[in-house]
């Protein structure tokens, strides 16, 4: 199969994403607009919160392995079994954390929905994986494109029949993976044969190299949604409902990051193998300044304009909270950091080390968040991710500087 230029990468992979983060963003736009119950968009909120730390554990954070596995370390049924295997277990732990907060039936329900929703990203993304290694991520920017149209779809249908969010996240099930399976499952099979086999010992090997990883991811995630859990026990469904509603435009600042790197892993990659200090230190360099660029940007923006935008958005009972926005727009601008930052780890396999990042950081998440969101309400929220976002992101550059220095030693020889 014909691969693509990175030119052509970039903008698949930029528009697709973008329209697939802008969708997502409309969910709760949408279930503000068409329920007249705060608790819809809590529940909402409360789902899409618990169900990204259990995506991340379907996910096992192989896709930077995967893309950076430029000498076929493992086969592709080695990733498709393991994958099916996370994807399981993280079902199953879903649903044991989310009985062991007692969260109730109503709540209980949309977050297990939500996380069969996120089985379908899941999938997809091992599958976008196997492009990307290709350099065919047009494939996956058109299925983002598609698939966040129609999720958004399905959701208005659902809200608008049967005025109820569980249902209108059924539909988006259905349609979600009757698209996979004939546009995303049909494209892969042109240039990877996926097989499922449970007998290979990789698998084994695979899942005790991503352990360490997966555990500080988990704690990674659980950093980021450790706060927000804490604001609905302490405050209300309601409260935790208005701060995501505030906090999801920001997004788009680590989202647009992942534009800007997602393309260029795999040349970090070859960089990498070929011992090439000034490539990877130019490339580096180049990504961060685009990243700091737009973060700049995006904060000038939320101090101008995030009262009138939030109020055309969501009306006055939202805007009246305008102030909570440059905040979150600091804190998800480290956080795009972060990835790129922690993506480059992968690729230098520095695994076991980011794993202890993320339990240091998460040790100061669970440390200092009460605390915090007590004395200062939602703004706390804020504070706290600011202040493990700040941590993580100095502890990966120290390791990612160190290893440039060694490459450049050997270069030198």
């Amino acid at each position: 199969m014909e691969t693509k230029s990175l030119k052509s990468n970039f903008i698949w992979n930029t528009i697709g994403s973008f329209t697939y983060l802008f969708c997502q963003w409309l969910l709760t736009f949408l279930v503000i607009r068409l329920s007249s119950d705060l608790k819809d968009v809590g529940n909402l909120s409360l789902a899409i919160t618990i169900t990204n730390i259990f995506y991340g554990v379907a996910c096992f954070n192989m896709r930077p392995y995967l893309v950076s596995d430029n000498i076929n370390e493992y086969k592709v049924e080695d990733y498709t079994t393991f994958r099916l295997i996370t994807i399981v277990f993280s079902v199953i732990a879903c649903f044991i954390y989310s009985l062991f907060f007692k969260y109730n039936t109503s709540q209980l329900v949309c977050i297990m929905l939500y996380m069969v929703y996120k089985v379908g990203e899941a999938v997809v993304d091992l599958l976008h994986a196997f492009e990307q290694r290709k350099s065919r991520m047009d494939i996956g920017g058109i299925s983002l494109l598609i698939r966040g149209i129609l999720s958004i779809l399905f959701f208005i249908i659902g809200m608008k029949l049967f005025n109820s969010v569980n249902y209108s996240i059924l539909l988006m099930i259905i349609v979600t993976f009757i698209f996979i399976i004939i546009y995303d499952y049909k494209k892969v099979q042109k240039f990877e044969i996926l097989r499922i086999n449970f007998k290979s010992k990789k698998v084994k090997e695979l899942f005790f190299k991503f352990l360490p990883l997966a555990i500080g991811t988990f704690l990674s995630t659980m950093s980021a949604s450790w706060p927000r859990q804490l604001l609905e026990k302490i405050y209300s469904s309601e409260t935790l409902g208005i701060y995501a509603t505030i906090a999801t435009p920001a997004v788009i600042v680590q989202v647009c990051a992942t534009y800007i790197y997602n393309p260029l892993l795999v040349s970090f990659s070859n960089y990498k193998k070929n011992i090439d200090y000034k490539g990877f230190k130019g490339m580096l360099i180049k990504s961060l300044i685009v990243i700091l660029i737009l973060s700049l940007v995006c904060y000038v923006g939320s101090l101008l304009f995030a009262e009138p935008v939030l109020r055309i958005l969501y009306g006055t009972k939202i805007s009246k909270y305008y102030k909570l926005f440059s905040l979150i727009i600091i804190y998800t601008s480290l956080t795009g950091i972060s990835l790129f930052f922690h993506n480059i780890l992968i690729i230098l396999r520095k695994i076991n080390i980011l794993s202890f990042i993320y339990f240091t950081g998460f040790a100061i998440c669970v440390l200092t968040s009460d605390f915090i969101i007590k004395k200062y309400g939602m703004n706390g929220v804020s504070y706290t991710l600011l202040l493990f976002t700040i941590f993580i992101v100095i502890e990966m550059f120290i390791v990612i500087y160190k290893y440039m220095r060694k490459m450049k030693k050997i270069e030198r020889n």
